[in-house]
């Protein structure tokens, strides 16, 4: 699917698109419509930054800041704007990219999103050519939609009835993820002026983080966090070789995030097993 390629549903309305869009975190929204990088540029503490992102590394999180009048000086259109390499202002938009993000970027697509008087931009990059772009209402309805719901469905409480599989002829191993001095050694070279943008921009990047660790431990297995920084998760591990698997999956999973240095120093820590499903379920929301 090319970037930003919208299917028109033939049996469905924008409710109905809407609805279904409510459900899904930001970053699965993202994936099923195969958009490779995009974030939404949101209004925080007074400047413009990205709230949500996916398939953003973290140093072009932390080069979003800028301000509104960047925006709204820059995108006029409420259509979509495309720009490849040929465009005139085509580097201006480079300045929130990496530097290696910058050398492959071929195309951005760029749409302003009207959400009262608050001002949202929706921003994607591809190292492609920009694909067949249709039905921007909708796709416009679906977003709102889903930043909306997007924090309650990414960090859902976990029930009994989630980790059943976990209990079945097996003990689940319950642990702790600490990512905080991964995201330490990400931010430890960023200058930013208020602590409060640093913490908003470091809490974008986390939930990406989450999001990623969420996949490993799909069914059965289930992961939880109250706290920005931490994840506690149970599945099934009974090994040692296991476990190695397990950081090197995160490894994997995060480096091209965070970079090699930040994604060697998670940290998983055992919390002993179980296989009563109350117990499970006490320590994810408790601890």
């Amino acid at each position: 699917m090319g970037l930003l390629s919208v299917a028109t549903s033939k049996n469905g309305g924008l409710l109905k698109k809407a609805q279904e869009a409510s459900r899904l975190t930001f970053q699965q929204w993202a994936e099923d419509k195969g958009i490779e990088h995009c974030g939404v540029f949101c209004e925080q503490s007074g400047l413009m930054m990205l709230k949500l992102a996916y398939g953003l590394d973290a140093p072009s999180v932390f080069s979003s800041i800028s301000t509104k009048d960047f925006w709204t000086g820059s995108i006029r259109s409420n259509n979509w704007v495309t720009l490849d390499r040929e465009s005139p202002n085509f580097t201006a938009f480079t300045q929130f990219l990496s530097p290696e993000a910058r050398r492959n970027v071929r195309t951005f697509r760029i749409l302003k999103i009207a959400d009262q008087d608050k001002l949202n931009i929706f921003f994607a990059y591809s190292d492609k050519p920009a694909g067949l772009l249709r039905a921007s209402a909708e796709f416009s309805a679906e977003l709102l939609s889903v930043m909306e719901s997007h924090a309650a469905s990414l960090i859902e409480a976990p029930t009994c009835e989630s980790v059943k599989g976990l209990t079945q002829n097996h003990k689940a191993r319950l642990c702790l993820i600490s990512t905080k001095r991964a995201l330490d050694e990400t931010t430890k070279n960023i200058e930013v002026s208020e602590l409060t943008i640093q913490k908003i921009l470091t809490t974008t990047i986390f939930e990406e983080i989450f999001f990623r660790t969420k996949k490993l431990f799909a069914s059965p297995g289930a992961i939880y966090s109250e706290d920005s920084g931490e994840i506690k998760a149970a599945a099934i591990i009974n090994s040692g070789i296991e476990d190695e698997i397990l950081k090197e999956q995160l490894f994997l999973e995060y480096r091209d995030l965070i970079g090699d240095e930040a994604a060697k120093k998670i940290i998983i820590l055992t919390a002993g097993y179980s296989d009563i499903d109350e117990e499970i379920i006490d320590y994810l929301l408790r601890g």
